[in-house]
């Protein structure tokens, strides 16, 4: 039997979640979601976040940022991928695309060649086509461009043999 959670008040809710709006970077979706958990008024709800907006806990565009090189830089992630999820999450368009023209290229290209060669290194293929397929498969899902994504790939694999018959022990 659940024991009986007494009701938050505005005033708790406002400390709790200042509290942890300091501690790290969260979106305005993130932060409604949590006080909803905690079954405060929409009304409260909105004002708490409206508060928290104005006092600078909440920027969405920071947000948007850290979120950004958070995931390049550790979940390896490509532009395409990063874009949908703060999309999912409300962020504004113009903010996604200011975080991400903050992304330098080389720290995108670099991450997309380390997990698109570490990938190559435990794949197995038939033949440069089908290796070819598989990690512009596998580089697609995780967000990366085609363009880019394509040419690194095609320098990956064009030493690799065309056809089955062509392929020595060394592809499987």
């Amino acid at each position: 039997m659940k024991a009986e959670r007494k009701q938050m008040t505005k005033e708790q809710a406002l400390f709790k979640v200042s509290a942890l709006c300091s501690q790290s970077e969260k979106c305005v979706q993130d932060v409604r979601k949590k006080m909803q958990g905690w079954n405060l008024p929409q009304t409260d709800i909105e004002d708490i976040v409206r508060r928290l907006v104005a006092e600078h806990f909440i920027d969405e565009l920071r947000y948007a940022q850290f979120y950004v090189r958070d995931k390049v830089r550790f979940s390896q992630w490509g532009q395409n991928k990063i874009k949908y999820f703060l999309r999912a999450k409300g962020i504004p368009a113009d903010y996604i695309a200011a975080a991400l023209l903050e992304l330098s290229n080389d720290d995108y290209e670099t991450s997309m060649e380390s997990v698109v060669k570490a990938k190559f290194r435990s794949l197995k293929y038939k033949n440069r086509y089908d290796a070819k397929a598989k990690l512009l498969r596998f580089g697609m899902g995780r967000g990366f461009d085609f363009d880019s994504l394509s040419r690194f790939v095609d320098s990956l694999v064009s030493s690799l043999p065309t056809s089955d018959t062509d392929c020595n022990s060394d592809c499987f």
